[in-house]
């Protein structure tokens, strides 16, 4: 794996950078291929960086956006992620690909949504950009620590065991190592620890299971600045 590659940005600026450097990559993966995708995280502070991003000059009638994880929840619950994600976006015309949570456990729905994505990101799925989050017990995506899911090789995605009281659908370390780039997107003084652990590889955070070629990690300053 080549090494992260660290953009420190003022905080009013932070989103601003990300949604640039993700309409780059998204711009110049469709100057190779009809459509292209973008897979995002959950979470407050990706807020921001959505509706910049929606901003930005990109055929978005050629991008397919999925969701990196989501609770098992009902349709309708405040702990799913899809409303506030799509609310946030605005009004694109792009295609929306929801992970199938409320078949979570059903082979048949979950193997129709790789299919549709296969259609998209190709067999084995190349996503083109994916946004992730870094937590502070250093979990991204739903790749938590000591979950069986860590182990997966072999799906695009997986359910998790109970994380902070609900199961996760996620996807698997290999389909966010074979994505064209990462962006880690970081924010927040507590973040300085699993940050320092992610950049050198620490072995005993799942962050470090992703082994993407390319990775950029934009940080408001305060990653930094705080003692770790």
């Amino acid at each position: 794996m080549n090494p992260i590659v660290v953009e420190t940005v003022e905080q009013e600026r932070w989103a601003e950078r990300a949604a640039d450097l993700t309409a780059a990559e998204l711009n110049s993966a469709l100057r190779t291929k009809p459509r292209a995708t973008l897979a995002v995280s959950g979470g407050r502070s990706p807020k921001a960086y959505f509706r910049e991003l929606s901003s930005r000059e990109v055929a978005w009638d050629r991008i397919t956006i999925l969701q990196v994880d989501e609770r098992v929840v009902p349709e309708g619950s405040d702990q799913r992620n899809l409303t506030d994600q799509i609310a946030s976006f605005g009004d694109l015309d792009a295609h929306w690909l929801p992970l199938p949570v409320s078949a979570s456990e059903d082979p048949k729905a979950l193997k129709a949504f790789v299919e549709d994505l296969r259609g998209d990101a190709g067999n084995p799925p190349v996503i083109d950009v994916i946004h992730l989050g870094l937590g502070d017990d250093g979990h991204t995506a739903s790749l938590v620590p000591g979950d069986p899911v860590l182990e997966e090789r072999d799906h695009v995605i997986a359910r998790t065991e109970l994380y902070n009281g609900t199961h996760r659908l996620t996807l698997t370390e290999p389909v966010l190592s074979r994505a064209g780039m990462i962006l880690w997107l970081v924010s927040g003084s507590n973040k300085a620890k699993p940050v320092q652990q992610l950049l050198s590889g620490d072995p005993s955070i799942p962050g470090s299971l992703v082994k993407a070629e390319r990775q950029v990690l934009v940080a408001t300053p305060d990653v930094f600045e705080a003692d770790s």
